[in-house]
């Protein structure tokens, strides 16, 4: 391979591995984002629904199923942390609905293609 081959190669797989690393740098932290209930004072935990969107925009950017199982079996020796397998099944469904907008887009922008070819 020669030097465009790798830059090319690295122009691909440079964004994925970062946000990979990105993923794997937050989800190690036992220090999860938390709020004080001014009321009480008490220390709030990041909410399920957070939590759960979170998941989905990574998986959505990262659209890498086999990533999430990985991340949640290593998730369960983090302390405060847990693998589920609901977790997991959001970041498949999340990296299939991106797979299925890009496939979309993707057909959308060919038979576009086509049809200017047609016109020209």
């Amino acid at each position: 391979m020669g030097p465009r081959g790798l830059r090319q190669l690295a122009w691909h797989w440079f964004p994925v591995l970062f946000w990979m690393t990105l993923i794997l740098a937050l989800s190690s932290r036992s220090d999860l984002p938390a709020r004080t209930n001014p009321a009480t004072g008490e220390i709030i935990r990041t909410t399920y629904l957070a939590a759960k969107a979170a998941h989905i925009v990574e998986y959505i950017v990262l659209a890498a199923t086999a990533f999430g199982i990985g991340d949640e079996l290593r998730q369960s020796f983090v302390p405060n942390r847990e693998a589920r397998p609901a977790d997991v099944a959001i970041d498949a469904a999340s990296a299939l609905g991106m797979v299925m907008v890009l496939m979309i887009w993707r057909h959308v922008r060919e038979a576009q293609r086509v049809s200017q070819r047609v016109l020209d």
